[in-house]
């Protein structure tokens, strides 16, 4: 016969259960705290070289990193300023920026703002306008609005979003992919075209921009634009009128999402950003990465390439003499946006996994440390 515990001795097998789980919870914390640390960087930081050139480097103030003491120790000493990317868009989580034609929701987006200014880092947004339907909220796709009333709409939230935030942004990317997406690269469509008719919308996001909020830099942002080719000659063409009718816009974003296989020659980028220049815009180099997905290489190799390509890209703002800003989206390999789009490898960032400093991380130091 099993004799039953006693209540006392029940009670003290629980505490020291309670007393076990408690430790082996703190060891685990104390283990990946010891596992993944903040790296040891050299100085000077890739902020105070870039300094030198009157380039400001920024990166991607990402939600869910900002209690992450590795991101954000490499996000405040190293950069800066920081990228509001996903948190202003319409809808993209925890119910969007905008979740009902009348309502929105500042909670996410007052997150990232408070890290910023508890840094000093002023905020880039991305983006008050973008095409991309699966980042748009339902009770806007389906209902069926006029044109007037989706321009009525459109209206609405830049004034309110920009107003909210008014002084506290220093640019803003107005703008997103319209021209790629009007010409369907990589079949891609303009959700905002397609339902109000051309790309008239343009015009008037950039002038509600400047009435939300006169202090913000504004930019007209897409991808394949940094080099001379169908996007950035439609862009170019684009600008060219607009700025003659008088719309208020500062500047040109070139997100450089660059394929490690096939990526621009330095001095085409060069040209194509002086040439915007002339125009009177500034240049604003606004995601980079380098997708390495695709290359047929060992690991060894994939960095000394990506390493070349950092390095070249770097030293074409710097050369150009016009390029305003340079911004990465994103610290690690581990967070990067390709792989929320299936790609296996893309290792496209500057870090790895454990924060440790990829060739990228050189290739840019030694861009920045050249005159």
């Amino acid at each position: 016969m099993v004799k039953k515990k006693k209540p006392v001795q029940q009670k003290q097998m629980l505490k020291v259960y309670v007393i076990v789980a408690a430790l082996l919870i703190v060891s685990a914390i104390a283990a990946k705290s010891r596992q993944i640390s903040t790296p040891g960087l050299p100085s000077p930081s890739l902020k105070d070289l870039a300094a030198r050139h009157e380039i400001a480097l920024g990166n991607f103030a990402i939600l869910n990193h900002l209690d992450d003491k590795p991101y954000t120790d490499i996000l405040s000493s190293q950069f800066n300023f920081a990228l509001a990317d996903n948190t202003p868009n319409w809808y993209f989580t925890d119910g969007g920026l905008h979740p009902s034609r009348t309502t929105y929701n500042y909670k996410q987006m007052d997150e990232v703002m408070a890290f910023a200014e508890a840094h000093g880092m002023p905020v880039e947004a991305h983006h008050y306008v973008w095409g991309e339907a699966k980042w748009l909220p339902d009770w806007l796709k389906d209902g069926n609005f006029t044109k007037p009333e989706l321009m009525d709409i459109l209206r609405d939230h830049i004034m309110n979003v920009g107003s909210n935030y008014r002084g506290r942004i220093a640019q803003w990317t107005v703008v997103n992919e319209a021209f790629t997406r009007a010409q369907h690269l990589y079949d891609l469509n303009d959700w905002w075209a397609d339902n109000t008719k051309g790309l008239d919308y343009i015009d008037q996001s950039f002038i509600w921009a400047r009435q939300a909020d006169p202090s913000s830099k504004l930019i007209l942002n897409d991808f394949n634009n940094e080099s001379i080719n169908d996007t950035s000659n439609a862009m170019y063409d684009y600008l060219k009128g607009a700025l003659a009718r008088g719309v208020p816009i500062d500047g040109i974003g070139m997100q450089m999402h660059l394929d490690g296989g096939h990526p621009p020659f330095k001095d085409e980028v060069i040209s194509n950003m002086k040439r915007f220049a002339d125009l009177g815009l500034e240049v604003y180099v606004t995601e980079f990465d380098v997708n390495m997905n695709d290359v047929k290489a060992d690991a060894k190799d994939k960095n000394r390439i990506q390493e070349n390509i950092y390095y070249e890209m770097m030293r074409a703002c710097i050369e150009s003499k016009v390029c305003h800003s340079f911004a990465f989206l994103g610290i690690t390999d581990d967070e990067t946006w390709y792989k929320h789009i299936g790609l296996k490898d893309p290792r496209p960032l500057m870090f790895d996994e454990r924060y440790r400093p990829k060739p990228a991380f050189y290739g840019v130091r030694t861009a920045l440390e050249q005159e």
